[in-house]
């Protein structure tokens, strides 16, 4: 559309719409001058890349020339590359038929001197050099050999008849060879057992060779173990061994079948090599006999150590010790006997009596764990330099299933599960008897107990680590937080249940002593002097027993750590849980270490306070000046209270643990402050007064401070700040300490408004 025809169909009939008209047009005009401008400005950049153009089209040309010549080339390349592959190729063809040709003729002329070669070297009983004559026979192709038969069946000296000489000649000596073996074996020959074993595999019989070389060489053992066994305790006796009698008997076993796997190895990849799985053969029939000898050893491991009665004592010991638990709602069980139903008693199995067998045992099952890994790397060295890397892996998985299914596996369990439930009743009660010996020396903070207990769950654990058995050791550590969480926790709340014997504070109390006194006659003061020294004792132990646990755990997570240096995710996490159990016991043991400070709260401190925060009820905190100078001139209550606090903290300074006494200190901090503030709103201040108050809460918490190495300046922020608010000169004073529309002083600020209005209504001469 033209200018004029876009002017036509405007509506110009109106003055507005004209001058509308211009604007729009001159609007238009100047967009259009600013894009000529910009285009004028562009001009000499345009000329330039046209004047570019202009000289690279000469150039395009010559390079189009250059292209169509170097495309001729590379087409008469091409070609002469064709040619050329195509003559490659038939001279490679001619070159593989001349050495197959080659290779024929060699198997020719070897196949006849075979032929003429084992029957002389058969007759001459020459069974290594008839055997190399076979092994040559067997490498070549028989289809050849066949063939090559067809072409030259009419030859005097034909093929054929070659093959079939070797070929019976094969079967004959299969045969002699079987039979000098067994021969050797009879007579007990080992230079010609050994002799014959390499003579199999240039037979083709690799899987005979090796399953009758395996056969004897278990003879051998099983004569030498059985030998072994019948002298194990003169043996064991004569060497001071006595209670590691069939551990070492089983370490000379392993040892045995190792040092076979470790001597034949290299025979069998020099003569074996061909049938990569010729090792992992003998290792199956050597491992049956493996499991034989052990199964026999352990026959008689559980027959001279009674293992069956023994384990027979400890389960009906624990099942009685449930029962009278059970009865009696206590879990520490009487030390040597379980009273019967009918009456009597019936002995318990001394824990020392399982103690060595236990320590037989770890190290039976260590000795088997480390012939498992010493075979493992054996096999795996051997089929990595053997087999082919494609059958790695099948190779390796198929000796894993014959380890797994072994019968010394499922032996080795059976006794691991013996060792578990030896060691559990070994630790139960060895530590129900550290705590029924429990013995408390005067200066001593702690009694012997906590040393006695950890030292026997330490060595549990330990223990339980020489086994090298992931799950034992896991099995272990879960006993001993079980036990840990039982019968020694319950042995430390029992005395803090009773409370701390200070005096008859509340009804309750009252009431039992009476009934006591009425019972047994007059409590003695003795009595309550072994009372509050057992009470603290065990809190002591508490507190101390949970970093013994802490102590416990980290040791344990670096003994397990170089134990086990290469486990698995899964095994790595079920070691976590079961040390994060300790954990848990830790918690348990804080816990009652919070109960017995509480009982200290109730039966100590609250009761004392209560009398010493009441005289300061008794001092005036309206003052003059006359009365204030006399007031500090004379005892002041805040000299009185420190007094008192001091010899109430002295009095268990010595006798409690130093975090029980911070402990103990933090709690009387926080009861001062209670029971001083509900003092406070009983009286009123004027201006000298509420002075004199924030001096005296200042020297409290300064002696506080001072008597604990914990912080107990959060404790007095609450007291100090109305201790301040008591002192103001002003009510205008306030917003300098206090502004509620401020939330960041709000934060530090103890007080609510309404406590803020409560304790300043406390100044009898300031006004709201």
């Amino acid at each position: 559309m033209s200018v004029v025809d876009k002017l036509a169909a405007l509506d110009l009939s109106t003055t507005e719409q004209v001058d509308e008209t211009l604007q729009r047009i001159a609007d238009e005009e100047a967009k259009i001058d600013e894009r000529l401008e910009a285009l004028l400005g562009k001009q000499c950049q345009i000329e330039a890349k046209m004047s570019g153009i202009g000289r690279s089209l000469s150039l395009l040309q010559s390079v189009d020339t250059d292209s169509n010549k170097l495309n001729a080339q590379i087409v008469n390349t091409a070609q002469l590359a064709e040619s050329v592959s195509a003559k490659v190729r038939r001279l490679d063809l001619a070159r593989c038929r001349a050495s197959e040709c080659q290779q024929r003729v060699h198997d020719l002329i070897d196949l006849h001197l075979c032929s003429q070669g084992v029957v002389k070297a058969i007759n001459e009983e020459d069974y290594e050099k008839s055997a190399t004559h076979i092994a040559r026979f067997l490498a070549m192709d028989q289809q050849l050999l066949r063939r090559t038969a067809d072409d030259v069946q009419g030859s005097i000296t034909s093929v054929s008849d070659a093959v079939k000489t070797l070929e019976d000649a094969t079967e004959r000596t299969r045969v002699l060879i079987a039979k000098r073996f067994d021969e050797a074996v009879k007579s007990d020959d080992l230079a010609s057992v050994e002799r014959f074993f390499k003579i199999f595999p240039l037979l083709g019989c690799h899987r005979t060779g090796i399953e009758k070389f395996s056969v004897y060489i278990c003879q051998k053992l099983s004569s030498k173990a059985q030998k072994e066994l019948r002298n194990a305790q003169d043996i064991a006796k004569a060497e001071s061994r006595l209670q590691l009698a069939y551990a070492d008997r089983l370490t000379a076993i392993l040892e045995n079948f190792a040092r076979v796997v470790e001597v034949n190895q290299p025979i069998i990849e020099a003569f074996y090599g061909q049938a990569p799985s010729s090792l992992i053969d003998m290792v199956a029939i050597l491992q049956h006999e493996c499991d034989a000898e052990v199964k026999n050893l352990l026959l008689e491991f559980h027959k001279n150590r009674q293992i069956q009665y023994r384990s027979k004592q400890v389960n009906d010991s624990t099942q009685r010790s449930n029962a009278s638990a059970a009865a009696a709602g206590n879990t520490i069980q009487a030390l040597g006997h379980y009273r019967k139903p009918s009456g009597g008693s019936v002995d318990k199995l001394n824990p020392k009596e399982i103690d060595a067998i236990i320590a037989e045992i770890t190290v039976m099952h260590a000795r088997v764990e480390l012939y498992f890994r010493f075979m493992r790397r054996r096999l795996q060295v051997y089929v990595e330099t053997s087999a082919p890397e494609k059958e790695q892996a099948e190779l390796i998985e198929r000796y894993e299933k014959i380890m797994k299914n072994s019968d010394l596996r499922r032996q080795m369990q059976e006794i691991l599960s013996t060792y578990l439930l030896f060691e559990r009743y070994f630790m139960e009660e060895s530590v129900i008897k550290a705590i029924g010996l429990d013995t408390y020396e005067s200066g001593q903070q702690c009694s012997s107990m906590v040393d006695d207990v950890f030292f026997i769950l330490r060595k549990s654990i330990r223990r339980s680590l020489t086994t090298q058995s992931i799950n034992g050791t896991c099995a272990v550590i879960n006993n001993v937080a079980s036990c840990l969480d039982g019968d020694f926790v319950a042995a430390l709340k029992s005395p803090l249940k009773s409370g701390y014997p200070s005096g008859y504070i509340d009804l309750a109390q009252a009431y039992n002593a009476i009934q006591t006194t009425l019972q047994q006659g007059k409590l003695h003061s003795s009595d309550a002097d072994r009372g509050r020294a057992n009470f603290l004792v065990q809190l002591n132990n508490a507190d101390i027993s949970t970093e013994y646990i802490e102590t416990l755990w980290q040791t344990m997570e670096q003994e397990i750590a170089g134990t086990f240096p290469q486990t698995t995710p899964v095994e790595r996490q079920l070691l976590d849980s079961c040390l994060t159990e300790l954990k848990a016991v830790r918690d348990a043991l804080k816990a009652t270490v919070d109960f017995g400070m509480q009982q200290l709260r109730s039966s100590v401190i609250k009761p004392r306070l209560n009398p010493w925060i009441n005289q300061f009820l008794n001092y005036s905190h309206n003052l003059n000046e006359e009365e204030l100078a006399a007031y500090e001139a004379g005892e002041t209550f805040v000299q009185f209270f420190i007094v008192q606090l001091d010899g109430l903290l002295n009095s268990f300074k010595g006798s409690l643990s130093p975090r029980n006494y911070d402990a103990l200190v933090s709690i009387l901090a926080t009861e001062v402050t209670i029971q001083l503030e509900r003092a406070i709103k009983k009286i009123s201040f004027n201006r000298l007064g509420g002075l004199v108050l924030d001096q005296e809460v200042r020297a409290l918490g300064s002696y506080l401070t001072g008597a604990t190495s914990w912080s107990v300046r959060d404790k007095m922020t609450r007291i100090s700040q109305i201790a301040t608010l008591l002192n103001l000169d002003k009510i205008s004073e306030l917003s300098e300490y206090w502004n509620p529309e401020n939330n960041k002083e709000l934060s530090t600020w103890h007080l609510t408004p309404n406590e803020v209005r409560t304790f300043l209504t406390l100044r009898c001469e300031m006004y709201l």
